[in-house]
């Protein structure tokens, strides 16, 4: 199938927003889902107030697995802004696969919530100051090609640096066990590709089709990145020469 341009009004962004002197933001889960919650809150309002931890979490938890949560912990102001492709959280960054749904709501999106995850971590971990860069990373995505190919390194490539630093260089010293972890890492949009959940914070069924790799075949899928992995394990490596 030929690739084709996307439109510039219905464009889509790979976005990439950094901690501050590499600060390890999501080395703990609460502050993962927090921000899981956040995204879902960033999207359509704001947080209520007098959250409580506990109910974050839980809250996050369902958005993952697709559920519906109480508007008790959500104050509605507007339509989404973004519909969210793909997403990825690491230790000291994260990485999302954007569509925007109206002008200028990129810009709105993200300030919302990297001003708002930055109220709660600094309070919880009584830091004062900016938490993120100054100004995020955003890459216009033109073609199905380039989707295919940040579709992958958000979900999959992303992920792996926290299962193991330095395999880009070195190769994977267990294909397997990466996939595992791929699996089974809750804050990637990895699950949703291979139909393990449908999370509430990713876009519907259609969007994702049209942007996004052609996931119908769960099999397939999974196939291709089982080959992936395998591809870039030590041993592979080192008797291919690579």
């Amino acid at each position: 199938m030929p690739y084709r341009n996307f439109l510039e009004k219905e464009q889509p962004l790979h976005i990439i927003s950094r901690a501050v002197d590499e600060r390890k933001i999501f080395a703990e889960e609460a502050d993962c889902y927090r921000f899981i919650f956040q995204i879902y809150a960033a999207n359509i309002g704001k947080p209520n107030f007098n959250l409580r931890r506990l109910n974050v979490v839980k809250v996050a938890q369902s958005l993952l697995n697709g559920e519906e949560i109480s508007d008790e912990f959500i104050i509605k102001e507007h339509p989404p802004l973004v519909n969210i492709l793909d997403f990825a959280l690491n230790i000291t960054h994260y990485h999302f696969y954007l569509l925007p749904l109206n002008e200028n709501s990129i810009p709105v999106f993200m300030q919302k919530l990297n001003i708002g995850f930055a109220k709660y971590f600094n309070l919880k971990h009584g830091r004062k100051g900016s938490l993120f860069g100054s100004r995020y990373k955003s890459i216009p995505i033109e073609t199905d090609f380039q989707s295919d190919a940040v579709s992958r390194y958000i979900s999959v490539i992303n992920p792996l640096d926290i299962y193991q630093p330095g395999w880009r260089e070195n190769g994977l010293i267990d294909a397997k066990r990466a996939l595992e972890f791929l699996e089974n890492y809750e804050f990637s949009s990895f699950p949703d590709k291979i139909k393990r959940r449908k999370s509430k914070i990713l876009a519907d069924e259609e969007v994702l089709n049209k942007y996004c790799l052609d996931e119908n075949s769960k099999d397939d899928y999974f196939n291709f990145i089982k080959e992936f992995l395998d591809q870039r394990t030590s041993s592979y490596q080192e008797f291919w020469g690579e």
